[in-house]
This record gives structure tokens, sequence and C-alpha cells, in this order.
């Protein structure tokens, strides 16, 4: 129907859809595409603007109280499009072991198979413009001799990572499309400060202020939360009108068991000459990228009580290159306004951001680079690697985390512009994540050793980690309410119409980047959706 900006609707206006939507990142904006195309309206909610405001940004602010996240860094954007405006694109599938009851991990599984999210997989994957979804098995991946050798030397399964040619941002892609449809208006400048309940639960408005002092009103019939893993409990949290403990939280579960994936390069092979790994590094593909991971299966975790870690190989840089790399990498992201570590809002920031050991290893060129660049750069260094006598890799591990209720987001003290309370955020990691990352270690000392390619020498001490912004498992679906926020058709327990599209609803993490599954799952709630509606009003605004 239109985009409109909140700061210029009259304070008080009331705005009504049948379905009303929290968060126009990429959850939301797919969910109101899904339900335009069966003919039902929503409002799209949209706490920032068109572009990133550093006023509005601040909104995002979460005070650390546990496991450091990475200083001056932008987790989240508050801009329409949400965060997949900064993120570098790397999209993976959870594994179908991640589904499982795994006692060794946590108290839950999910509430359903893979099964139940494979038919949206190809669509979701359409959607972020990957390369064929099918290349998730790794069948098809163009592995070399080596890679097949070191796959067959170790318990290891592959793991693989799809990239499409530019990360796709949403509100770029989709923002004609929304802005012409008569069943969608979104609403900029509308952060949801309430979910304004009757003493049942049901939802029956959502309180929006812009920065300005305005306040607007969305009603609707259902209302769905497609915000990320921190603002989802914080917003339940903040809904206590009639509910003390904040919605949802009658067995203080909402902001519990927090999850991300911790990463960390850890240690470093040294590979004959002659030997190659082109898929290990990532290799370019026609549409996008991929890159091959090694992962121990699932009997091998469940004897040795592991969690589900891969790790990936990175080339070594010099002692100059990594020194030098973050602040080159801060600029560039300011400049060309891509990625996700580094703020794009505050150029001496970014500069200024402390500097993280290894840095380099975590955000390859892969993640930076325009993709004809990395392509051209990535063949022409294959064709040169073979005279080398022998070449150095960083070892680089991306880990799950398992819910532990003790990390956990909370309302804190500090309020922001808005006068509400800031997120506080007590993210712990604990043993079980170093334990996971020395035996996959040692598996792959064993099978570069058993195949001679190459030698691995161990990283030393205890992992240093950087957080991955994907924050997970902070209102996480269960089949009972008494085990979690949310049903298994993410609709919250202690309310008949508000439901959660968003990666706070997994009860576990994996090792997967979360996107590919949050489209999955939504677009799996949009067709729910549509069969629970049994009327579709058109969008109305009023004014109060």
């Amino acid at each position: 129907m239109t985009v409109v900006d909140a700061q210029e609707l009259e304070s008080g206006s009331v705005l009504r859809a049948p379905v009303v939507v929290v968060g126009a990142g990429a959850a939301g904006i797919t969910l109101a595409r899904a339900l335009a195309a069966r003919g039902i309206a929503s409002l799209l909610l949209e706490g920032g603007g068109a572009r990133p405001e550093e006023e509005t940004q601040r909104l995002h602010e979460v005070i650390c109280a546990g496991y450091p996240l990475r200083p001056g860094h932008v987790n989240r954007a508050r801009e329409y499009g949400g965060s997949c405006n900064i993120w570098a694109g790397r999209c993976m599938k959870l594994q179908p072991a991640d589904f499982a009851h795994r006692p060794w991990v946590a108290d839950v599984g999910w509430p359903f198979g893979p099964e139940e999210l494979e038919s949206w997989i190809p669509e979701a994957a359409r959607l972020l413009d990957l390369p064929d979804p099918a290349l998730f098995d790794a069948r098809g991946l163009p592995l070399s001799a080596h890679e097949r050798a070191l796959l067959e030397a170790g318990p290891f399964v592959p793991t693989v990572s799809l990239w499409a040619r530019r990360p796709r941002r949403f509100a770029r892609a989709f923002g004609r499309e929304l802005a012409r449809s008569p069943h969608v208006r979104v609403v900029l400048h509308a952060n949801a400060t309430e979910l304004l309940t009757a003493a049942d639960g049901r939802v029956e408005a959502v309180e929006a202020r812009t920065l300005s002092g305005r306040t607007i009103r969305a009603e609707g019939e259902v209302f769905v939360l497609a915000c990320g893993g921190i603002e989802v409990p914080r917003l339940l949290l903040l809904s206590r009108r009639h509910h003390p403990r904040g919605l949802g939280n009658a067995h203080d579960l909402v902001g519990r068991f927090f999850m991300d994936h911790p990463r960390t390069a850890y240690g470093r092979v040294r590979v004959r000459a002659g030997v190659e790994l082109p898929c290990a590094r990532a290799w370019p593909l026609a549409r996008g990228r991929v890159q091959l991971g090694f992962a121990l299966p699932h009997d091998v975790q469940e004897r040795e009580r592991l969690l589900n870690h891969y790790a990936t190989l990175e080339e070594e840089s010099s002692g100059y290159v990594a020194a030098h790399y973050q602040p080159a990498v801060a600029l560039g992201k300011v400049l060309l306004r891509r990625g996700h570590a580094g703020s794009r809002l505050d150029l001496a920031r970014a500069l200024k951001a402390t500097r993280v050991s290894d840095f380099v290893y975590l955000l390859p060129p892969k993640e930076i680079l325009p993709f004809p660049l990395w392509r051209a750069i990535r063949v022409l260094r294959s064709r040169l690697e073979s005279r080398r006598r022998e070449r150095r890799y960083v070892v680089v591990y991306f880990c799950e985390q398992p819910p532990l209720a003790e990390s956990r987001v909370m309302l804190g003290e500090e309020r922001d512009a808005l006068g509400l309370p800031k997120a506080v955020l007590d993210w712990r990691i604990p043993d079980s994540v170093h334990e996971g990352v020395f035996r996959l270690q040692d598996h792959l000392a064993a099978a570069f050793a058993r195949t001679g390619l190459g030698a691995l020498e161990p990283g030393e001490g205890i992992p240093r980690y950087t957080d991955a912004s994907h924050h997970l498992g902070t209102a996480r679906m269960a089949a009972t309410p008494r085990l979690g926020v949310v049903d298994p058709d993410l609709r919250l327990w202690e309310s008949p119409n508000l439901f959660v599209a968003s990666s706070a609803v997994f009860p576990t993490g994996g090792h997967a980047n979360p996107t590919l599954t949050i489209l999955a799952l939504t677009l799996r709630l949009a067709d729910h959706l549509a069969r629970r509606l049994t009327h579709i009003p058109e969008v109305a605004a009023d004014a109060a």
C-alpha cells in the first residue's frame, strides 16, 4: 500500500491490519510478502528509517555482563531491512542431528524433525539468491582428491557454506514491491515499546513511539515478532501491564538460554607442496561461492559427548597484514556499506575499535570483497599456489553453544532515549565449547598425519572467541509451556494470537548460520497464518 514515516503521522494515530509484524528485516519482509501473495494485509513496524541513523542505532545498545561481545561492532542494524543490511551472507543448513534431543547438549530438542522445514528450504534459498541448495549435501561439490582423502581419513562429515554473489539486502531487493502492494503498509521509525494485552494474554495492539515523542497504536487480529534474539525477549519483558514478569514468562524462560556461535582462530596447518584444498578455503561458483568444512558425525559426538562444531581453513597472513587488517576492514565497510563487523555509522569509532587477534581469519576477504574481485584473486592465487614449497593455513572453528539458563537477556536499570530499560546480556560460554574445539583439533591433526598432506600445529591455552552476531534461544520453541516460550507453530504459549519469527525460537543452534532456517520457519509460519485467518480486511488508518 505504501511506506510511511511514523514521525509524520499525528501522535495517537491508530493503524489496523489483520496481521501486525514488529520488525522489517529479512523475516518480517518475507512474512509480509508471503501473506500478500495470499491476499492478506499486514502492517510492518520498523524502528529505524530507510538509512542508518546514529541516534536510532543507539536504541540497540546492549549492556554486556558476561563474555564480551566484539568492541566497536554493530551486531544488529536498526533500519529498514534489518541486520541483513550489514551481514556477510554465509548460509548453512542445520544438520539432522541438530533437531534431535541430545541429552549431553540440552534438556530439549526441536519439537519436530528436519523434514518439517525441508520443503521450505528451496524457497528460502531462492529469496537469498543462493546457488543450488542441493549443494548443501556436498555430493555435488567440486572437491579435490586431497579434500576427499581428508574427509575419509578422519571421522568427518562435510559441512557446506553457500554465499550468493552479493548478500541479499531485503529492503533493497523487495522494497519497491512492498511499496506497490495493496496488502502491505511499512511504517518507519515506529519503535515498539509494549505489547498491549488483555488479561488472558491476547494481544490487542502494539504501542510504538518515535524518538520525537509521537505515539502510534497498531491493532490487528494476529501479531508477529520478527525481530532479533535480543529484541524479542526485551519486548516481551517490557509488556507487563497484565503480566508483572513479562508476557510469556510465567515459567521464567523469556530471555534465558541465549546462544551464539562462538568463533575462534586456533592452531595452524602446514600443508606440503602440491596439495590442493580449493573448497576448504572457499571456491567460486557461477552464482556465488561455496566452502567446505569439517565436522564430526553424530555418532562420534554422542560417544564423546561433544558439541557440533566445524572447522575451516584460511590462508595465514603475515604479521604486518594481520596487524593492519582490522582498521582497513573497518574503513572499507564504512565506505562501502558492506559486511557486519565494524560500525558503518561512525568512521572514527570504526577506526578506533579494539583490535581482535586473528580477526583476519574470522572475517576473510571472501566475506568482504565484491564477488567479481574476490573470484579473480581466488582463481589467480590457486594457479600460483602449486609453485610454492609449502603453505600455511589458520584453522578457524565455528562452535555450537549449549543452551544454559544462566546465559540470558534481562532488563537493566539504564534507560535508552525512549525511556525504556536497556537490554543486559549475560553471555556464558561453558567448558564444553572448549572441549569440542580440542577434540575436533585432535581429529584434524590425525587426519592430516594419516594422509601425509600436512601437519597441524595445535593452538595453545583456552581459545579466545568472538561472537557471530547470531542471537539464538531466548524465546525457545518446545512441546510444552514448561520447557519453552513458543509452541511448535511459533505461537506464544501464553497468548493465543502472538507468534515469533526469529532465531529467538531456536531450542538449540548447531553451528549453522541461522538466516536460512529463520526464513524457512517464516515461510512455514506464513502458511500457517494464511490457514488460520478467517477474513481479510484491508489496512486502515484512523486518527485516535
